[in-house]
């Protein structure tokens, strides 16, 4: 039987080959604390390098650039050109923050995914490396002093502590349904009770949007999205 041999690829190569394995054993082993039972709906390991082009699931927002690296989806900014015509109209999407959204997902939620955000301190405005459930409804902002969670823009809760940390690999499990989120990122859980916590929405299905700071990169090397049961 052949045997695959690691010794022979790049260093680089079988890093992210291990942690790919591992990533994807800890999504399979996983047991929800939130729901009875989850269903999974959506596994994406970004198998294939190249431009990132699923428009039945993934938004690219402000013309910033999304690639496939590596079996690692890379988000950059947009082109200059963009940048300056979008500036040019007092607008700030102007395309200096990587940003995309994955749609649809459901109103109770499982989402496990290997995450970084690379940020570099002083480099264009300071909005954080953003992760929303839902579009500006349950918005975790990740900074180096602290995390903060704003709820539909009334109410803001804050994590102490390095809790998701910049420029490193994080490996984050989140639950939301009515009323509660729990996340973990790492081997740090917190769980989160509010009556503003929701997904629920009178117009279009939910989504979940990555943007990452101001001329960094958001990077997700896996994906698994779930739906929860009660």
């Amino acid at each position: 039987m052949n045997q695959f041999n690691l010794n022979f690829l790049p260093i680089t190569f079988v890093a992210l080959f291990a942690a790919s394995i591992i990533g994807s054993a800890r999504a399979e082993d996983y047991q929800p604390e939130l729901f009875k039972s989850v269903e999974l709906i959506y596994d994406e390991p970004f198998a294939t390098d190249g431009p990132h082009h699923l428009p039945g699931k993934w938004a690219i927002r402000q013309e910033t650039q999304w690639n496939v690296k590596y079996g690692i989806l890379v988000g950059g900014v947009a082109t200059e050109e963009f940048q300056k015509k979008i500036q040019a109209t007092g607008d700030g999407h102007d395309g200096t923050r990587a940003a995309i959204f994955l749609k649809p997902v459901p109103k109770a939620l499982v989402i496990q995914l290997r995450l970084r955000y690379d940020a570099e301190p002083g480099a264009g405005r300071d909005r954080g490396a953003e992760l929303d459930l839902g579009h500006h409804m349950n918005s975790f902002i990740f900074g180096e002093e602290q995390t903060t969670l704003t709820l539909q823009k009334k109410k803001q809760i804050v994590i102490e502590g390095d809790f998701f940390p910049l420029n490193q690999w994080n490996d984050v499990t989140i639950e939301i349904k009515e009323g509660s989120i729990l996340i973990q990122v790492n081997d740090r859980k917190e769980m989160i009770k509010d009556e503003l916590i929701t997904l629920q929405t009178d117009g279009e299905s939910q989504q979940i949007d990555f943007k990452g700071q101001d001329f960094g990169t958001v990077q997700i090397d896996w994906l698994k999205l779930y739906k929860g049961f009660e």
